[in-house]
């Protein structure tokens, strides 16, 4: 089909907020781009409600991140985690951590906020459609595509009308969802445990504080009984809306808002007047697809894995594909990528979903080792036994892994990658709980003010940044190899001795998505060599 022409550079099937960071990833960057939904982009029923530190910082670097902070829990809402019998009931076991307005910023400019679906999903989109080069296209729906070598022929469904149409798109990047019909056609299997447990989700409103929360205030408590964690309900703005979560429960379960008012009475343990507004079943699962991509096809966010929401990963993975998928496909279409570029999409990313996949799984499947017994309700010494049994197994298998685990969001690495050039250095042990600085190649720059509410990370964005942390080292055949190739690059001189010890050497390739590429501390006689390692020649 060569000469045909397209009516797009890149379709976006799925408007959830991967595709909706899609949208506005390509729309920053001057790419135009179709978003494709079938239903109408009201959220009734939120799924998500953590974004993670580096999710408000591509939020940041998109000049979104103070919407986000506004519209989360309040700012002097404690982020405690409890573990109960009811809301109402005994307490467990309790982590403390600080409300959003205490909490220190050490390796990031930002801090995770609480920022329920019901809200985040209308920043994105509102951002997304004011930047000017993204279009919607709610209820509609792929019925089916092609690829050959210039491109996709794609088939949508008008689902108001019924009306068919016909469009040419250079790429496409499928974030529909768990049942990805796209990953369907393409024929990629995915790999992993199908099912951990079912679980059915009630979204409601209640006002009686005094039962909600009769331990303190927390964004999340964790309802156990005699045998183990059965539910859990979540804090969505802090005052009024809750998520409750019903867990060990048969496949295929699919209790109405009548049942489900039954078991939320059980888990706040006393009478409380409240009105559930929706209920929503799914399953948890622990797969990856075997591929992140098929020639011009790639996938991003469920469509791609799945897995326990134990730790408020997957829609923060998925926004970070979304994110890498985009710089590298405009980087593609304005000319100055290479096939490595794309190729190197599942390389990068499909290791990092897979580690945060089983992550999310450890995190629930250490339930399953809490003491059992009769009577945990009970006002007896057996009854206060178990209850201390069920604490202390708790703080001794360190379940507050899930909620400090700043490794991560901010320590993964992609050193293996055909864009990253290798410094020799060793690699550092990976941590879950703790990140360590570092600017190694394949790693995420780090953060340090430079002033006053300005980062290092604000350096970078829609182009290559080099950091020179000495002036007088000459960087003229870089720039130059840069600028014959067509490849978007800045110098940035940074005259700061902490920082310039922070990132080890004086000059530091960082790419357009925050990670470094290179790193030296001269420029060598091939420059051109390095420039075309990195934009995957």
């Amino acid at each position: 089909m060569a000469g045909t022409t397209t009516d797009v550079p890149v379709l976006i099937v799925g408007g959830g907020p991967v595709g909706l960071a899609a949208a506005i990833e390509l729309a920053w960057r001057g790419i135009d781009c179709l978003l494709v939904e079938r239903r109408d982009g009201s959220i009734g029923h939120p799924k998500m409600n953590q974004v993670s530190v580096r999710t408000m910082e591509i939020c940041r670097r998109w000049g979104v991140a103070r919407t986000v902070r506004e519209r989360s829990v309040p700012e002097d809402f404690p982020r405690n985690i409890r573990f109960v019998t009811a809301t109402s009931g005994y307490e467990l076991a309790h982590y403390d951590f600080p409300a959003r307005k205490d909490e220190p910023c050490t390796n990031s400019p930002e801090a995770i906020q609480r920022c329920s679906q019901i809200y985040f999903d209308v920043i994105l989109r509102e951002h997304a459609q004011s930047l000017g080069h993204a279009l919607f296209a709610y209820r509609h729906e792929l019925e089916s595509f092609s690829q050959d070598a210039d491109g996709v022929t794609a088939d949508l469904t008008d689902l108001a009308t019924g009306a068919k149409k016909r469009m040419r798109a250079g790429y496409v990047l499928a974030c529909d969802g768990a049942e990805s019909g796209i990953r369907a056609a393409l024929g990629i299997p995915m790999v992993g445990d199908q099912s951990l447990n079912t679980n059915v989700n009630a979204f409601f409103s209640c006002t009686d504080h005094d039962a909600l929360f009769r331990n303190g205030r927390a964004v999340m408590q964790w309802l156990i009984d005699g045998q183990g964690v059965w539910g859990d309900i979540v804090s969505v703005n802090g005052h009024d809306l809750w998520r409750f979560s019903l867990m060990r429960l048969p496949p295929g379960a699919q209790p109405g808002e009548e049942e489900m008012a039954t078991h939320l009475r059980r888990a706040i343990g006393r009478d409380a007047a409240f009105e559930i507004h929706s209920v929503l079943p799914w399953e948890r699962r622990r797969v990856v697809a075997k591929r992140f991509s098929e020639e011009r096809v790639l996938l991003a966010g469920d469509a791609a894995h799945q897995m326990s929401p134990t730790g408020g990963f997957g829609m923060n993975t998925g926004i970070q594909e979304a994110v890498d998928a985009c710089w590298k496909l405009a980087a593609v279409i304005q000319g100055w990528g290479g096939p490595q570029m794309l190729a190197s999409y599942d390389l990068e990313r499909r290791p990092v979903a897979r580690m945060i996949v089983d992550e999310a799984a450890r995190n629930f499947t250490q339930f399953s080792r809490l003491p059992k017994g009769e009577g945990i309700d009970a006002d007896t010494p057996a009854g206060a036994a178990l209850r201390k049994a069920i604490g202390d197994a708790i703080y001794a298998e360190r379940f507050d892994r899930e909620y400090v685990m700043e490794g991560v969001p901010l320590g993964y690495r992609v050193e293996d990658s055909p864009i990253v050039i290798s410094d020799g250095t060793p690699t550092p042990p990976f941590e879950v709980m703790k990140y360590r600085p570092t600017a190694r190649p394949g790693h995420r720059a780090p953060h340090a003010w430079l002033e006053r509410d300005r980062s290092m990370l604000d350096l970078y964005g829609l182009g290559y940044t080099l950091v020179r942390f000495d002036p007088k080292i000459a960087t003229a055949p870089l720039q130059a190899a840069a600028r014959d190739r067509g490849v978007p690059m800045s110098v940035i001189d940074v005259a700061d001795d902490t920082i310039a010890e922070l990132y080890e050497n004086n000059l530091v390739l960082v790419r357009p998505d925050g990670f470094v590429a290179w790193r030296g501390d001269a420029v060598p006689a091939q420059a051109s060599g390095i420039i075309d390692v990195v934009r995957g020649a």
